[in-house]
């Protein structure tokens, strides 16, 4: 174990895990003190280090949760402040004690906190968690069913938006400290902090039950294991780090044009874990606030993606998740919805294609047509052009339209014509996509040469004994969504 500090020691400690978490000297900053030793410790402490850290202001959130009690602790600090010359912010909550939870009395702090680092103009906001919180919360996450990004308990940093939608940072830098290094700094300073009750309760809070019932029996099996949680919980952010590269490269590798929408093929084939993590972070981007997937929503999201099939997820934070065989994208309800389907909004009528020439199909799409001269061998195409036969073309004349109940096709590869519908869903064609594909069909029997995307007919492809070759292409301005 580490030894105890000294006054120095504290300092020292201290400046290092702030200048390491990107603190600068320039840096304005608050300090969330409730009067607790570790939060005084880290107050009194920024203040001796005043040479470096000239901007500090304190910040006292009074939950009135106590009485007289949270009177005394504001009181306190309104006065350790004035003794030492330092800024303080008060704010007291007004909402019926009652009514007031753990989660709710620490986002309305949090909420105080950002609010005065809007007024003083803070770059960084510091709390006093120690050692101890974070094997605390360690353990409370994973009595809950925490995974690997929990596991990891509090980050030194994390970044917050401020009401004036600033992005300010949290920051830790006593995460490394244990409580009592805290109490030798402050008795060398011969001041004596405030104690809250309440934290000696530990019937009413799940947190006090850990820290007076559950680490003593675990520090009775092992007296470092205070340390020894923090040390697992280092091993789990460096694994959740590693997560976090894997998926940002799987959100580079699969993303289109639009936000947010990802190609499924690509996501279909990730880890498990890196596939959780990564609908996690898309889900993050577009969810209301305080919301997020727990084990059930992942494992069926994940599913849906396996399954290739076109469907709908509502989840939490109001969210849409929708995929077909080709996407996969998440939308908040009151979101304009993007329009991933590769192909114009439907035609409304048969339209002439020019051979050579060039239609404008709408929503953003044309297709071309072209006679080209061929060397050796048939040429190769993407989804979106087709080498053809020039011989289907009469009149020098194409047709461009939608499907038919009555359309029947002929793929390529195959030696008969089959019910185009039943094509479609065999070939996994979302049913959100088949009314919408821009048919390319011979202007005497209506007959179909092309599905732009999909595949051109067995009785229009290309023979090597063609010297000249009709070539076909569906495209999109990028620019149009």
């Amino acid at each position: 174990m580490r030894p105890k500090s000294d006054d120095r020691t504290f300092l020292l400690n201290l400046d290092e895990e702030l200048s390491t978490a990107g603190v600068s000297p320039e840096h304005s900053i608050v300090c969330a003190v409730s009067g607790g030793f570790d939060s005084t410790a880290l107050l009194l402490g920024c203040k001796r280090l005043q040479h470096r850290y000239r901007n500090l202001t304190a910040a006292h959130y009074n939950h009135q949760t106590r009485g007289e009690e949270s009177d005394a602790d504001e009181e306190f600090v309104r006065n350790l402040c004035a003794d030492t010359d330092i800024a303080l912010h008060v704010a007291r909550s007004n909402h019926p004690i009652e009514n007031l939870d753990e989660n709710s009395a620490r986002e309305e702090r949090y909420a105080f906190l950002a609010k005065t680092s809007d007024e003083v103009g803070a770059e960084a906001i510091l709390v006093a968690h120690t050692v101890e919180d974070q094997a605390e919360t360690i353990l409370l996450r994973i009595a809950r069913g925490a995974g690997l990004r929990g596991a990891g308990g509090m980050r030194v940093v994390r970044r917050i938006r401020t009401p004036t939608n600033r992005e300010v940072n949290i920051v830790r830098p006593m995460l490394s400290t244990t409580h009592q290094e805290a109490v030798t700094f402050l008795n060398a300073l011969k001041i004596t902090a405030r104690h809250d009750g309440s934290n000696d309760d530990w019937e009413r809070y799940a947190r006090n039950r850990i820290r007076h019932r559950i680490i003593p029996e675990l520090q009775a099996l092992n007296p470092d294991a205070i340390n020894a949680i923090d040390r697992f919980a280092s091993i789990m952010k460096s694994h959740s780090d590693l997560v976090n590269v894997l998926v940002r490269d799987a959100m580079s590798e699969s993303a289109t044009e639009p936000t947010n929408v990802y190609l499924r093929s690509h996501f279909a084939q990730l880890h498990p874990i890196v596939a959780a993590a990564t609908l996690s972070k898309m889900h993050r981007a577009v969810a209301n606030t305080n919301t997020q997937l727990d084990e059930a929503h992942l494992t069926k999201l994940i599913d849906m993606i396996a399954s290739g099939k076109s469907s709908n997820y509502d989840l939490p934070g109001g969210v849409s998740f929708k995929s077909d065989h080709m996407h996969i994208r998440m939308e908040n309800a009151n979101s304009v919805p993007s329009d991933v389907i590769p192909y114009p909004q439907p035609l409304g009528r048969t339209t002439e294609l020019a051979v050579p020439g060039e239609l404008d199909l709408g929503s953003g799409f044309t297709v071309t047509a072209s006679l080209r001269p061929r060397g050796a061998g048939i040429p190769t195409a993407s989804p979106d052009e087709a080498w053809l036969n020039p011989k289907i073309v009469v009149n020098k004349r194409l047709e461009i339209r939608n499907r038919r109940p009555s359309d029947r096709f002929n793929p390529l590869g195959m030696n008969q014509d089959v019910d185009l519908s039943d094509f479609l869903i065999k070939a996994k064609v979302a049913a959100s996509w088949r009314d919408r594909i821009p048919l390319v069909t011979l202007t005497e029997n209506g007959r179909i040469a092309w599905l732009p995307g999909i595949r051109p007919a067995e009785w229009a492809k290309l023979l090597p004994t063609h010297q000249i070759a009709l070539h076909l292409k569906i495209e999109r301005d990028p620019q149009i969504n």
